[in-house]
């Protein structure tokens, strides 16, 4: 007996010591990495060994350039200097980033890359690639497909031991029409009324709006317009409102798609890999709050992409994400191209600001790194990308400097040189920063009016029949058109906004008060305190009333034509509404807005009116045809 329980115990202990260094050995298998905070409120990723870590990337590491035009240019680097060999073009790569510091092998990149010391980063595509996939979380049968594009993805992946976390997608159409451009009347409630009867998403977007109103004599008198069935509800009628009610109504569903896509394929990666991190969807730039707000309730980072036209940091983005995501960040595309490349990159297509010289995208690497991870939720960036564009254009047109090397995989030592430098000291520079994070979302509202003193001017001067200094202008989507005609008690806007952004036109100021210095067109309108319209606008046709300064432009542009004297800024009065009868509309200049779409982004918030382009009157798209008459258009005291 005593034998046979000496024998129990061995066995016993044995199994014991087993399981145990089964565990062990499951649980070093399947280390993965998360998410911290530290003491004193800086965010890091934490890798398998339990070591801080900030993840620094460059995107797009290929082998050769995927669906390269014919007759073209391009960076294939394994068959034009390693003799097809991929495991020598490998260790070129991985060398290559360990030297300069990278520890990350960003999206896009080949699967097969491999070194200890690296890890990388997978877009799932979870929805698929169509257009409209920010509906899917209301079409059924959404969850089954997020593990059949998961598991094709993981399936395609050679060393998946290696991927740190995953990018459920890229640059969706958050906004409706697009990933980047807000039109405020076509959101995603219009995009589920663009799909076919039968889609579900489109049932979701009706059966929303049923359950808020109940009757379409309810709906209509809240979105002020007409439907005498619900079984006629289109996007086309959805677009003829921009009222409070539709504006509400419009983010409340938007709020609730996210929702539907963020909670679901989280729940379905999740199922497939638990423990992974889910690194958000890569936002092209802002996206709308309830959009941010969803993926930070499901996600564990939030990503998004932003080419800056200088090396600072973008406080209005970065204090959205924190505040209204509540989750640490990754900026996982920014980058800057060069006239002086080795490929022959034009640089006539792609994203971001082009610099003259090598030296200048080195110098905005180090001063861009070293002002991100200052920021205690800032846990990684990720350049686009690995090589250069083909020179004629890669599959989509593009043909820029973006590359750490170029077509012929030359290394731009002088930029690598810099990357070296900078990502050294990112470890630094994150624990020892002092600044916290925001607290509240930066104020877009204030601007400063001071309006001059001119009392040699007279209290009011009508720019409609003013000699203007140059004919105005006129400027619509590709589907829509606008023309002045000037009659002799008034003029004539005739109008088609299309079904896209729309149209509109600028009104240029006098002669008279023409500005010496910068563009031809610019006046000085200063002196004056708003501007009264006396006009005919149809009955709840939306419209903006828009004040550009001298030097206004595109908002990413480098440089702007100052020498107005102005900072090329755009302001706006917003949303307002045709009454339907002919009437005098005050506008104070004191409550203009800046304009995010159009204009300086970085300028002071000071209305220049001593050196202005123009008054303008913008019409989003939607809103079909129709006619406005102009009887004055003053400057008032």
């Amino acid at each position: 007996m005593k034998l046979n329980a000496i024998i129990i115990i061995i066995l016993l202990c044995q199994s014991i010591l087993l399981a145990a260094e089964t565990e062990s050995r499951i649980t070093q298998e399947n280390k993965m990495f998360a998410v911290q905070k530290d003491s004193q409120g800086k965010f890091w990723f934490i890798d398998p060994e339990g070591n801080r870590f900030l993840s620094i990337g460059i995107n797009n590491i290929v082998p050769a350039a995927w669906n390269h035009k014919p007759n073209t240019k391009y960076y294939d680097a394994v068959n034009s200097q390693f003799g097809g060999d991929f495991e020598k073009w490998n260790t070129f790569v991985t060398d290559l980033l360990q030297k300069s510091s990278f520890n990350t092998i960003g999206s896009w990149s080949n699967s097969a890359i491999h070194s200890k010391s690296l890890y990388s980063t997978v877009i799932l595509y979870v929805a698929g690639h169509s257009a409209d996939r920010c509906l899917e979380g209301l079409r059924s049968g959404f969850e089954e497909r997020v593990e059949m594009n998961v598991r094709s993805r993981l399936a395609e992946q050679k060393y998946p031991e290696s991927i740190m976390g995953f990018f459920l997608d890229n640059e969706m159409q958050w906004f409706g029409k697009s990933a980047w451009d807000v039109t405020p009347n076509y959101t995603l409630l219009e995009l589920a009324f663009d799909t076919s009867l039968q889609d579900t998403a489109r049932q979701e977007a009706k059966n929303f709006l049923i359950k808020k109103y109940n009757t379409a004599e309810a709906f209509s008198k809240a979105w002020n317009v007409n439907l005498d069935s619900w079984n006629n509800l289109t996007s086309t009628t959805l677009r003829g409102s921009l009222n409070d009610n539709s504006m509400k109504d419009r983010d409340e569903f938007t709020g609730y798609a996210a929702d539907k896509f963020f909670e679901i394929s989280t729940k379905a990666v999740q199922k497939l890999m638990p423990g992974k991190l889910l690194l958000g969807v890569r936002f092209a730039g802002d996206a709308p709050d309830s959009v941010i707000k969803a993926c930070g309730k499901f996600c564990d980072v939030m990503s998004y992409n932003k080419y800056q036209v200088e090396p600072d940091v973008n406080k209005r983005l970065l204090s959205r994400y924190w505040i209204l995501g509540k989750k640490p960040i990754m900026i996982t595309e920014y980058s800057w191209r060069a006239k002086e490349n080795t490929s022959g990159c034009p640089n006539h297509r792609g994203a971001g600001t082009v610099v003259d010289t090598q030296a200048q995208r080195a110098e905005n690497y180090k001063k861009y790194v070293n002002a991100m991870y200052e920021y205690p939720m800032v846990i990684g960036t990720h350049w686009f990308e690995f090589a250069d564009q083909s020179p004629q254009g890669r599959f989509d047109g593009e043909n820029s400097n973006y590359g750490v090397v170029d077509i012929q995989n030359r290394p731009y030592t002088v930029l690598l040189d810099a990357m070296a430098e900078a990502n050294k000291q990112v470890f630094t520079v994150h624990s020892q920063s002092e600044l916290k994070t925001f607290d509240k979302l930066p104020s877009e509202n204030a601007v400063v009016f001071e309006p001059g003193q001119y009392p040699e001017r007279p209290a009011q001067i009508d720019l409609l029949w003013e000699k203007w200094i140059q004919s105005p202008e006129l400027f619509h989507a590709e589907d829509a058109g606008i023309s002045l005609e000037k009659l002799n008690a008034n003029a004539i806007v005739n109008y088609n906004t299309g079904t896209l952004w729309g149209c509109g036109i600028i009104i240029f100021g006098p002669e008279k008060y023409a500005v010496n210095s910068g563009p031809a067109y610019a006046t000085n309108l200063d002196g004056y305190d708003a501007l009264e319209i006396d006009w005919f606008v149809p009955e709840n046709v939306s419209y903006e009333i828009i004040v550009d300064e001298a030097g206004v432009d595109l908002p990413d542009k480098k440089n702007y034509n100052t020498l107005a004297g102005d900072d090329g800024e755009s302001f706006t009065f917003n949303n307002h509404f045709g009454s339907g009868s002919r009437e005098i509309k005050r506008f104070e200049f004191k409550n203009l807005k800046p304009r995010i779409s159009w204009g300086n982004q970085n300028g002071q918030r000071r209305i220049t009116m001593n050196a202005m382009k123009g008054i303008g009157l913008y019409m989003a798209g939607g809103q079909g045809r129709g006619k406005i008459t102009l009887y004055s258009i003053k400057l008032v005291r």
